[in-house]
C-alpha cells in the first residue's frame, strides 16, 4: 500500500515557526520552538527510533507545507522491522512536522505529546 499522510489535530500548529530546537536522549526527542503567535511549544516524543531533519521542502506524501502528519503505511516504519531493528510490538509511528518556514522534522516514535504551551 502506497505512503498516505494524515494531518493530525496535534495541539499546536508548525506554520509559519521560528527554527525548532531539538535533543534525544535515552529514547526520548525534546522538541522546543516559538510558534507564530509567540507562543513557546513543547513537545516530547518516547520511544524514538529515528530522526530525520532537513531544511528542504517535503516530497510528499502530505498536501500541505505547515501542518503536523503521521504517515500511514510507513516504508520507514516496515524498514525498521523488516531489518528487525524493532518490532510491531513497539507501536511506532511516523510523524512528519513540516516547518513551512524552516524545514521537515520526522520520527519515529511511539508517542508525541505537547508538554506546554505558554
Amino acid at each position: 500500500m502506497p505512503e498516505k499522510a494524515e494531518a493530525l489535530q496535534a495541539g499546536f500548529s508548525v506554520a509559519d515557526a521560528e527554527y525548532p530546537d531539538f535533543a534525544l536522549c535515552d529514547g526520548m526527542l525534546s522538541l522546543k520552538f516559538i510558534d507564530w503567535q509567540e507562543n513557546r511549544i513543547e513537545v516530547e516524543f518516547s520511544n524514538v527510533a529515528g530522526v530525520k531533519w532537513q531544511e528542504l521542502d517535503s516530497d510528499g506524501p502530505e498536501e500541505r507545507d505547515d501542518e503536523v502528519y503521521e504517515i500511514i503505511n510507513s516504508s520507514w516504519i516496515e524498514r525498521y522491522i523488516a531489518d528487525m531493528a524493532r518490532t510491531k510490538e513497539d507501536n511506532l509511528r511516523h510523524f512528519k512536522l513540516c516547518f513551512n518556514a524552516c524545514g521537515v522534522l520526522e520520527v519515529l516514535a511511539s508517542e508525541m505529546q505537547m508538554k506546554n504551551k505558554s
